[in-house]
């Protein structure tokens, strides 16, 4: 039997190191915009995945107050 061990949350981080985290998310979401696009029209499973994973990466960085602008194939912000 695995030993499990404990999940941090955000409030573990500090201030600094919520930051780069938030700062590092915004960059990848950023670098992989055009990706995201280019695969709105697709409709394979791994396109939908990849997808998806982007979705709830732009939604997650939206709850922690970053918008920004959302490629084809990301639904819009709630």
């Amino acid at each position: 039997m695995a030993l499990r061990m404990p999940t941090p949350s955000l409030a573990d981080l500090s201030e600094t190191e919520r930051n780069a985290l938030v700062a590092a998310a915004v960059w990848y979401a950023k670098y992989h915009e055009g990706m995201i696009a280019a695969l709105a029209d697709d409709h394979s499973a791994r396109a939908v995945g990849e997808r998806e994973r982007y979705q709830d990466l732009y939604d997650a960085l939206a709850k922690l107050g970053v918008r920004l602008h959302r490629p084809g194939g990301i639904r819009p912000a709630a």
